[in-house]
């Protein structure tokens, strides 16, 4: 099957909502591609795969040590007791308070564990969500764009390649998101900033993240991804909004990577980086 061959949108849509919009219209363009191309079925596979097994070896664990991580999350949680029937006034409300607290802290905890073994399946599947995108990008352009090494030399170095700039990608993501996270954690009031800054972020490095197997291999560099990145704002603000909807859906979180990964590489071929004017 072929597919449509798009040029690079003018600036007057990349800098509107109508960017918006196609931002989100490359996710749907995604998703048909992945259902309907075989040749992309293996590669996607792989990472459903290890998605499944990851996400599900997570809630094992929660489920098995809930007890010890409940202790850990809430056991610095101080204990109320009333010798008098009055003060069950003040220590019933007080003791409901604490245990709710105690489960919300519960709670972020298992998210923690789910969040790790997201990012631990995301860098395992790495080098086969590089091999989707180079079938992507052969299917979609009719050639590829590979600025790296060929021969068999070449491939071990492709793999190291792609865990190496994913776990760049993650350890980035974490030194934005970590110290947030521990502020909106420790500060009263804190989450009421750090919760939608946290989103922000989260939006802004979708398409960054998974757009960059494509521009990993044209070699584009950090500080171009990110010229990238807020040259066509409103674009990845549309694709990454409607990634992070896709992330949170249950069942369709498990095959988003893969469909993440397709559309994150029909986005570079419609806009591409090389197109940016030298003064960003």
């Amino acid at each position: 099957m072929g597919w449509e061959k798009h040029g690079p949108m003018d600036r007057q849509d990349v800098g509107s909502p109508l960017g918006a919009m196609e931002g989100v219209r490359i996710l749907f363009e995604g998703a048909r591609m992945l259902a309907r191309e075989p040749r992309l079925w293996l590669p996607a596979a792989i990472p459903v795969a290890l998605s499944l097994l990851s996400f599900s070896l997570a809630v094992i664990c929660v489920v098995t040590y809930a007890s010890e991580m409940h202790e850990l999350a809430a056991g610095w949680l101080p204990e109320m007791s009333a010798d008098r029937w009055y003060e069950w006034l003040w220590v019933g409300p007080g003791l409901f308070l604490l245990r709710a607290v105690g489960w919300l802290l519960f709670l972020v905890v298992a998210a923690a564990v789910m969040v790790v073994a997201y990012m631990l399946a995301s860098l395992l599947a790495a080098p086969f969500h590089d091999w989707l995108a180079y079938r992507v990008e052969e299917i979609a352009a009719g050639t590829v764009r590979d600025a790296t090494s060929g021969g068999f030399g070449g491939t071990v170095a492709d793999i190291g390649r792609s865990l190496l700039q994913e776990l760049k990608r993650l350890v980035f993501f974490l030194s934005l998101v970590g110290p947030l996270a521990v502020a909106g954690f420790l500060i009263p009031g804190a989450p009421l900033l750090t919760g939608p800054a946290i989103v922000v972020i989260t939006v802004l490095f979708l398409p960054l993240d998974y757009a960059s197997y494509a521009l990993d291999r044209r070699l584009v560099p950090f500080d171009r991804k990110r010229r990238w990145l807020f040259e066509h704002l409103h674009v990845m603000l549309g694709f990454g909004s409607g990634a992070f909807v896709t992330c949170l859906v249950p069942g369709l979180n498990f095959v988003a990577m893969p469909l993440l990964v397709v559309a994150g590489t029909l986005l570079c071929l419609r806009h591409d980086p090389d197109a940016i004017r030298a003064s960003g």
